[in-house]
């Protein structure tokens, strides 16, 4: 998050008004209406001024493999990378590949409906703000502090993680007391049984 990226707000806007074209289910297996592959292929042309180079045409071929709902999110990235503040740096499609095929992108899928991340304020921002991190970029105007603080607060992933944390935390907890009860319990037991 080193460099300063395009406005926040432009983004999300953006993302808001992400036709409903990208939110059909994708083709896989003989199903589905929109063709993912094609979407990103569509994009590195267009970011890469022309043809595809080798890594961006494995980049769309590789997305076809993945999961319907991680394809749907993928199309949705997609539109919104294809912004054109992102469309005047094509020395960002490496990290726009990378970032494309990486487990990010599953994660956040499996974690909320790639539906929610356009229709819900909070999860158009995380998945912006995702996007750029990803990029190596913060929104302009923003710290590295305040981009990195405002990405936690927002992060499902994390967030998930955290509960998970503090439900295992909490079972343990419990375990324990129970356990030290019925400790106690034998031993005023011992203490009171007639020898």
């Amino acid at each position: 998050m080193k460099q300063e990226g395009p406005q926040l707000e432009s983004l999300t806007h953006r993302l808001a008004e992400c036709p409903p074209e990208f939110l059909l289910e994708p083709r896989h297996g003989g199903t589905g209406s929109i063709d993912v592959r094609a979407i990103v292929a569509d994009h590195f042309r267009r970011l890469l001024r022309g043809e595809l180079n080798d890594e961006a045409a494995r980049c769309s071929e590789a997305v076809h493999g993945f999961e319907a709902r991680r394809q749907q999110l993928i199309a949705i990235v997609a539109w919104l990378l294809h912004d054109g503040w992102f469309l005047e740096r094509p020395e960002l499609a490496p990290d726009v590949c990378r970032f494309l095929v990486a487990d990010r992108l599953e994660q956040l899928s499996e974690m909320v409906r790639p539906e929610t991340m356009v229709g819900d304020p909070d999860r158009r921002e995380e998945l912006v703000r995702v996007c750029l991190s990803a990029l190596g970029l913060r929104p302009r105007g923003e710290t590295v502090v305040q981009a990195t603080d405002r990405l936690t607060t927002l992060d499902s992933i994390e967030r998930d993680r955290v509960v998970r944390k503090t439900r295992a935390a909490e079972a343990r907890a419990r375990r324990i007391r129970e356990e030290m009860a019925k400790k106690a319990a034998q031993e005023a037991a011992a203490r009171y049984s007639p020898e």
